[in-house]
Parts: C-alpha cells; sequence; structure tokens
C-alpha cells in the first residue's frame, strides 16, 4: 500500500502546475515569437476551415486563405531556430552535442501527443473497422513519403527527421570546422534544397500543378524554412551582438527580402519554399530582439495559443472534418453568416480540445523531462550548461 501511495503521489506530481504554466510567461520567453506561432497557426486553420466550410468566394480566393498554407513554413523557420539555438549552445559550449540526450529531450516534447493519436486512430481501425491503412507511415515518422492517416502528419516527420540529421551533420562537421564557421551547413542545406527542386523540376513530366504536390511533401525538397532557422539560430549564438544591433538586423532582413524577390522572379517552382523562408525568416529576424514591441505584442493571449499551437495542429484535422460534416444542411441554408460561425466554432474547440490534451497528455510528460534533465544535471561531474 506505501508503494502504491507514493506512485500515485509522483504521478499527482506530474500533473501538476500545468495551468500555471499557461497563465505565467516562461523568464526568457520572447514575447514576439509566440506572435508569429500564434499567427502561423490561426492562419493555418482559418484556411482549412475556409475549404472545409465552404468559403464565401471573396473569403476564399483572398490572400490569407490563398497563402494560409504557408504557415507550416513560418512554423518550420520557427522549429529550427528553436532546436537549432539548443544545438549550437551546446556545440559552442562543450566541442560536442549528446544526440541522444537531445532527442529524448525533444521527443518528450513531441512524441506523447502525437503517439496518442495514433493509438487513438488505431483504435478506431479495430473497433470501428476504419480503414488504417497509412497508419504506419504516421507511427514511423515517414508520412513525408508514404500515404498516411493523420492530417498533416507530414511536417510533423519532416521536422523529427530534421531533429536527427541536423545534430548528427553538426556533429560530423564540428570535426572539421569550428562552430563560429558551420553557417555553411544551414546555407548550404537551402542551395542544396533548391537544386534538388531544379533537378525534379527538369526531369519531370508532370503538369506544374502536380509538380508542385510532388515536391511539397519530402524533406529533401522542402525543408527550407528548417535551414533558416537554424541559420537565424548560429547567429543568436555565435553572434548575439548582430541580433541586438537593430541596425544589423534591419539590414540582414533587408537582403534576405531582396534575395527572395529576386529568386521567385527567376524560377518561382524551383525557388518558391526557398522565397517563403527568406520572408518568414526576416520577419523573424527583426522580432526575435527589438528593444521595444508595441503593447499589443506581450498580450497574455498570443502565449496561450503560442503554447497550444502544436496540438491546435494535431486536431484541427479532425475538428474541421466532423462539424463539416455535422452541419452541412446548415451551411448551405444560413449561408454565409454559418460560415463565420463555424470557423468561431472550430477556433474555440481547437483552443479548447489542445488545452485539455495539454493538460492531460502534454505537460505531465514536459514535467518528467524538467525532472530527469535536473537529475541528469546533478550527476554531472563538471558543470554543463543546458540548452534553453
Amino acid at each position: 500500500m506505501l508503494r502504491l501511495s507514493l506512485f500515485t503521489e509522483r504521478v499527482s506530481e506530474l500533473y501538476q502546475g500545468g495551468l500555471r504554466d499557461l497563465r505565467q510567461r516562461p523568464k526568457h520567453n520572447v514575447p514576439g515569437l509566440d506572435v508569429l506561432r500564434c499567427f502561423a497557426i490561426l492562419v493555418v486553420v482559418i484556411a482549412h476551415g475556409a475549404g472545409a466550410f465552404k468559403a464565401p468566394p471573396w473569403f476564399g480566393t483572398s490572400p490569407f486563405v490563398r497563402w494560409g498554407w504557408t504557415g507550416v513554413d513560418l512554423f518550420f523557420v520557427l522549429s529550427g531556430l528553436l532546436i537549432g539555438t539548443q544545438l549550437w549552445r551546446e556545440l559552442d559550449r562543450t566541442g560536442d552535442i549528446r544526440i541522444g540526450r537531445f532527442l529524448l529531450r525533444r521527443g518528450l516534447r513531441i512524441w506523447p501527443l502525437y503517439t496518442s493519436l495514433v493509438v487513438f486512430i488505431f483504435g478506431e481501425v479495430v473497433l470501428l473497422g476504419r480503414d488504417g491503412s497509412g497508419l504506419w507511415s504516421d507511427a514511423a515518422y515517414l508520412s513525408n513519403y508514404f500515404h498516411c492517416q493523420i492530417g498533416g502528419s507530414w511536417s510533423l516527420s519532416t521536422e523529427e527527421q530534421f531533429y536527427i540529421l541536423a545534430p548528427v551533420f553538426l556533429v560530423a562537421i564540428s570535426k572539421i570546422l569550428k562552430p563560429r564557421r558551420m553557417w555553411i551547413i544551414p546555407a548550404a542545406a537551402l542551395a542544396g534544397l533548391s537544386l534538388m527542386r531544379m533537378y525534379a523540376v527538369g526531369h519531370s513530366t508532370l503538369s506544374e500543378d502536380r509538380l508542385r504536390q510532388v515536391l511539397y511533401f519530402p524533406i529533401h525538397t522542402h525543408a527550407d524554412g528548417l535551414a533558416v532557422g537554424l541559420l537565424l539560430a548560429w547567429m543568436a549564438v555565435m553572434h548575439r551582438e548582430w541580433i541586438r544591433s537593430a541596425a544589423t538586423r534591419y539590414s540582414i532582413a533587408a537582403v534576405a527580402l531582396g534575395a527572395g524577390v529576386l529568386l521567385y522572379r527567376v524560377a518561382q517552382v524551383v525557388t518558391n519554399f526557398a522565397v517563403l523562408a527568406l520572408i518568414y525568416g526576416s520577419v523573424t529576424l527583426l522580432i526575435m530582439a527589438p528593444k521595444r514591441l508595441p503593447a499589443v505584442f506581450n498580450w497574455h493571449g498570443f502565449y496561450v495559443v503560442s503554447r497550444l499551437s502544436y496540438g491546435m495542429y494535431l486536431n484541427h484535422f479532425g475538428l474541421l472534418e466532423h462539424l463539416s460534416s455535422y452541419f452541412v444542411g446548415w451551411r448551405k441554408a444560413a449561408g454565409e453568416p454559418a460560415f463565420w460561425v463555424l470557423q468561431a466554432i472550430s477556433l474555440v474547440l481547437s483552443v479548447g480540445l489542445a488545452c485539455v490534451t495539454f493538460l492531460l497528455i502534454e505537460w505531465p510528460f514536459l514535467r518528467l523531462r524538467d525532472h530527469w534533465l535536473a537529475k541528469n544535471r546533478a550527476q554531472e561531474p563538471t558543470t554543463v550548461a543546458s540548452p534553453a
């Protein structure tokens, strides 16, 4: 009984503090990045909702909806920045990266909720006779190359593959280059991705629309945002003075934007993802460390939605599918007002469900990760700074 009581107490401890985490910003939180992450998830959800609920023509053809899919590219930039900062810091401070530790640290953030969704769908396959073809690719994080079941899982597969490839390449190249010269890795990756697309375009007989779809999913043709984010992270770690200097940030952003415009004029299909990465990377750079932000950027709602964006991304596909099928008759009868009501309902439900899954699934594993990291640091013979 004592052991059971102790186990129950420790499990309950893992669930403590979830709401407090949503109410309080972390000490080193950058509000501007929360705004960008919030923007990214909202444009994705609203754009998908426009298709699911049959948006009125004037809204369905608006830039906000037509370019809503690019929110994923903004997520790539932000992910590359976050992960890259952790990797560059460790490499710069210790000369090495503990890859297994990094993967487990990142996995305890990503795997629990995603695995729960895979298990849920598998349960539907077994109990309700749902078609389970392609679920294996979701479980193996290969859905950016094979048929899958989970909407949007291709981008999560791309990020998971990036989590493996990035530290491996950084450690390998660190044997011949010092970290302060390793900007060449993300720069070469950005160039290589365009060359991959150039090769595909030059050897394809597909129509342009079909070719764009084929190039959209694989990591070897669509990971430009991750490369740019990794480059931004290198700047933030190796040359923090560049980030602190407004003049330097604006100059680099202007060059990147100019390069993006030029590339897009040269070859749209080949460079489109690189252009998006440069544009969103420029915006991210400008907002990373300004001394003064508009007061609205500090609104706490941005932090909450940013914190829940992962859950929203995973849940909104299923929510939209169920809402659109359930209210299809009412949408036709009520006209445009019904569209806006359904859009609002889908957003509220997505945030609400993401909050529930954050508290019940994500947060306990984040607490477990914190305990593990603290114990790991305490056992280290020498003090090694932990990645933020």
